[in-house]
């Protein structure tokens, strides 16, 4: 057998920046219907953040809640899995530049508040899914 030398051996420590970027979060800038900047930007955690496992444990908690109902056959209806998908999103949402206006309402961050925007808004609720589930959005460029 050879000795073992520095080639022997994978370097992860460049996915740390990855992984530290993740637990900070990034900012989305939101596009309009044209393509242009709306002015909102909306910070994020990474698919791989703590706050990321925990939302998947809170979600997973109210799946199994829901389908303890007796006699819910809504669980696994596709308004059901929406609304959660819009769940898990509010819960890795970090928060935002300034407050959106939703029907009228001036929102703070919230999770509660982030459910609306999502709601509301699958234009935006689309552009957050797009980065919050891909790990090449959370690299430094």
């Amino acid at each position: 057998m050879s000795s073992k030398t520095e080639a022997d051996f994978i370097d992860l420590s460049l996915l740390d920046e990855n992984l530290l970027l993740q637990e900070e979060g990034i900012e989305v800038e939101i596009l309009g219907p044209t393509n242009k900047p709306t002015g909102l930007k909306i910070t994020i955690y990474g698919p791989d953040s703590s706050r990321s496992a925990q939302a998947v444990k809170e979600l997973t908690a109210l799946i199994e809640k829901e389908a303890a109902k007796e006699g819910d056959a809504d669980v696994d209806s596709p308004e059901a899995q929406r609304r959660r998908s819009i769940i898990y999103l509010a819960k890795v949402t970090k928060g935002w530049n300034l407050p959106p206006v939703v029907d009228g309402e001036k929102l703070s961050f919230s999770e509660e508040n982030a459910v609306k925007l999502y709601t509301k808004y699958p234009i935006i609720e689309g552009q957050i899914r797009f980065k919050a589930d891909r790990r090449g959005s959370f690299i430094k460029s």
